[in-house]
């Protein structure tokens, strides 16, 4: 299973009050303060358990984190790892 775009839209419609219609792939999620850290924390759930990996504490940064894209990027990239490719 990986993480896809309609995953991070749902989690964004559920854990804040974005009208997600106006979010694309390249909005600043977290930079501009359109999501909390209390939502990256389960954020980072959520990439973890569709990716089946642990994030490593490093990786927590909003080059990896703040938008869908950068996500997406970053959870195929780990998935790909964890899986030993």
């Amino acid at each position: 299973m990986s993480l896809t775009r309609e995953d991070i839209l749902a989690f964004l419609e559920e854990q804040t009050d974005l009208d997600v219609s106006e979010i694309d792939d390249d909005t600043l999620l977290f930079s501009s303060r359109m999501v909390d850290s209390f939502a990256m924390v389960e954020l980072i759930s959520l990439i973890e358990s569709k990716g089946n990996f642990r994030m490593r504490p490093t990786e927590v940064q909003l080059e990896n984190l703040d938008s869908i894209s950068r996500i997406l990027s970053f959870s195929e990239k780990r998935t790909a790892e964890a899986q030993g490719g």
